[in-house]
């Protein structure tokens, strides 16, 4: 399975540490990855491990969504990315998995809400972002996946646990994608 990741946050701050952990973590387990970044530190430090293809740095959905190649799925780890993950499952049939971390209310942004109710499954790290989501009759599956933190005393342990529920979640999108209505 090739994996494309899209991180189109501009600074380096906790999601960025879970996201390269991440990253280690499913290389680990062998599984090939494309990455797509809008900041350069950061890829540079996911481009030294093994199964991981690093693309140039893109600042738009545009972007990443013109400079991913066919993959069998997609993770957007941030609003941006879950944009040219929308573009691709509606032009490529490409399939997308959405980080979301906000605990604010969808709201009436169409963009927003077509992202999240085409999103092939929505990943969030605790509880009470899935809450907030279920609370706006989100009909895909919501799986609560802990972030890899620093802090933890679990260590590689918690990461390969993580990178394992990852895995499942992007396997599953993959078997139950269905060819959007867009590309009949």
């Amino acid at each position: 399975m090739l994996v494309g990741h899209i991180n189109l946050a501009t600074s380096m701050n906790g999601t960025g540490e879970h996201f390269i952990r991440l990253i280690e973590a499913l290389d680990r387990q062998g599984i090939d990855q494309h990455v797509l970044v809008a900041n350069q530190s950061l890829a540079k430090r996911v481009s030294v491990y093994e199964n991981v293809t690093v693309g140039p740095v893109v600042k738009t959905p545009v972007m990443a969504y013109c400079l991913m190649p066919e993959v069998n799925v997609v993770h957007a780890h941030d609003k941006s990315g879950g944009q040219a993950g929308l573009l691709m499952t509606l032009t490529r049939s490409i399939p997308y998995v959405l980080s979301q971390r906000s605990t604010e209310p969808l709201g009436k942004n169409p963009i927003a809400r077509s992202m999240i109710r085409r999103a092939a499954s929505l990943i969030c790290p605790n509880d009470q972002v899935a809450d907030v989501l279920m609370n706006d009759d989100v009909s895909g599956p919501v799986d609560v996946v802990d972030d890899i933190s620093h802090g933890s005393g679990e260590g590689e342990l918690l990461d390969n646990r993580v990178a394992a529920e990852h895995r499942r979640i992007y396997q599953r999108a993959v078997d139950t994608w269905r060819v959007p209505a867009l590309l009949l």
